[in-house]
């Protein structure tokens, strides 16, 4: 046998309402066809869309890029100040000589870092402002 659907209502959600509310909760209803007060707040309820607020998961991913980008960034950051505290420290121009040499290697990685910054952030912005 098989068993019938039971569409009885036996679940009740309690409103607190001011009395100005109320009113207007009659009033709203008395200009529709719902036959009680229980009936326009189930049409209220569940007639309207709902907005729902969705993750992109490709903004995500590029949040992730820029995390990375940004650990790199201070990693050679902190390499650069390095390289400059030594510069400032030493006296020996063959020594100044080959820091500079270093100095000019991670000024061009820094610059590239700062490249793949500028153009996640541009493909971040393009993604979010369609």
């Amino acid at each position: 046998m098989m068993e019938t659907e039971n569409n009885n209502r036996k679940r009740r959600i309690y409103v607190r309402l001011t009395d100005k509310e109320f009113t207007t909760l009659e009033s709203r209803c008395k200009n529709t066809t719902c036959r009680s007060v229980s009936d326009y707040v189930r049409h209220c309820l569940f007639s309207k869309p709902i907005t729902t607020i969705k993750r992109d998961a490709s903004a995500d991913e590029a949040i992730m890029q820029m995390s990375h980008l940004n650990r790199e960034l201070n990693a050679i950051g902190n390499n650069f100040n390095q390289l400059v505290r030594k510069v400032n420290a030493t006296s020996q121009a063959a020594e100044i000589k080959a820091l500079l040499l270093l100095f000019e290697s991670q000024k061009k990685t820094l610059f590239s870092k700062i490249n793949d910054v500028k153009e996640q952030l541009q493909k971040l912005a393009e993604k979010w402002l369609q």
